[in-house]
């Protein structure tokens, strides 16, 4: 009895070290982000800007911050299960936004070159800026 005791004792504390290391290295999937306030509100052509002069300054800025973009649809992706849109950066840069799964917009009625609000967790450049977490926003928000 008591070495089972033991082990389950164990078991517990080896499911709540897996739990706070999972939330260590995974903090953006315990943030709420339609419900925070944005760090930074900026247009997508400018974010895709300071990426693209400097990567390490911008990381350093924006990366694991909640911020609000607003921009131009260049494309709505379905890709592996993924709800993804694409904003407009520049010519280079892209901004990849991964939707959030309880996400409940239509994407079916967006339509390209259409201006969006999006909410999101910077997770830096990788020849495109990517947002996760992410949640259609309403310009109401920002008049």
């Amino acid at each position: 009895m008591i070495k089972n005791y033991s082990l389950l004792l164990k078991s517990i504390f080896f499911i709540f070290l897996s739990f706070f290391i999972y939330k260590a290295l995974y903090p953006h999937f315990f943030r709420n982000v339609k419900n925070s306030n944005a760090v930074f509100f900026i247009s997508a052509k400018d974010l895709a800007k300071q990426f693209n002069n400097n990567e390490q300054k911008s990381n350093l800025k924006y990366n694991n911050k909640i911020i609000t973009i607003y921009g131009t649809v260049e494309k709505v992706s379905f890709l592996n299960n993924r709800k993804t849109i694409i904003l407009t950066g520049n010519s280079k840069t892209s901004i990849i936004c991964d939707l959030d799964d309880n996400e409940l917009i239509q994407l079916n009625t967006l339509k390209k070159n259409q201006q969006l609000y999006i909410k999101g967790i910077c997770k830096g450049y990788l020849k495109d800026v990517i947002l996760l977490n992410s949640f259609i926003d309403t310009k109401d928000n920002y008049e």
